[in-house]
């Protein structure tokens, strides 16, 4: 026990000899123990005396909040005595393990936790514009499907009423039309059957008649 570097160190081996946790309760047992090798500097340590001192200092704080909690409120004092004692033991291990790695003569080693991401997109150094455009283009190369799918077109309709208000105003000022006529600027397939609809239509409502000479002729459409 002679042999510790520093406050922490010397806390430390106190706890470890008593095979206790490390939490704020435990730590306040070994005060006596603390004091006692505070005792015993001798005055080629004095130098070292103030840091030995604070921690003293809150293990007195400690053991009398242990004893009288009901005097000291819940507050938020910031890092525990506790939480510094473990994060100092975690480099006082890591420095053992490297003590033995270096006595070992493995002077290097590979990485064991995964490397850090960082947090959204960083642009290399050594990227320029050109870099960009050949990723994007590389990744829409990437990203377009095995078969394209086909291309198909939408025909431009009109409903069976609109053809119907269409066909019954072109023949308010004739007296009769031919179904060829009507159907001379239609656009597509759907637009014939939809005014072909549109005249059955008028038919039944017995305001156009139909008439056609011979079949596959063209039809006349007479308002009636």
């Amino acid at each position: 026990m002679d042999k510790f570097q520093g406050p922490l160190d010397l806390l430390l081996q106190l706890i470890e000899k008593e095979e206790l946790n490390i939490t704020d309760v435990t730590i306040s047992k070994v005060t006596e123990q603390f004091f006692e090798h505070l005792n015993s500097f001798t005055e080629d340590r004095s130098d070292e005396l103030a840091d030995f001192l604070v921690i003293a200092t809150k293990l007195v704080y400690l053991k009398s909040k242990n004893l009288l909690p009901f005097l000291y409120p819940e507050e938020d004092e910031g890092p525990s005595l506790a939480e510094q004692l473990k994060l100092y033991k975690k480099y006082a291990d890591a420095s053992k393990n490297i003590e033995q790695l270096w006595a070992a003569g493995r002077l290097a080693y590979g990485r064991i936790e995964p490397p850090v991401k960082p947090e959204g997109f960083t642009l290399p150094l050594n990227a320029g514009l050109e870099d960009l455009k050949s990723a994007f283009l590389l990744l829409l190369k990437r990203l377009k499907p095995l078969n394209a799918l086909p291309q198909v077109s939408i025909d431009r309709t009109v409903s069976v009423k609109e053809k119907i208000e269409s066909i019954y105003a072109a023949l308010k000022g004739l007296k009769n039309i031919s179904f060829k006529k009507i159907v001379e600027q239609a656009e597509n397939r759907t637009d014939v059957i939809v005014s072909f609809l549109a005249i059955l239509e008028l038919v039944k409502q017995e305001k156009v008649s139909i008439h056609q000479p011979m079949a596959f002729e063209d039809m006349m459409i007479k308002r009636m």
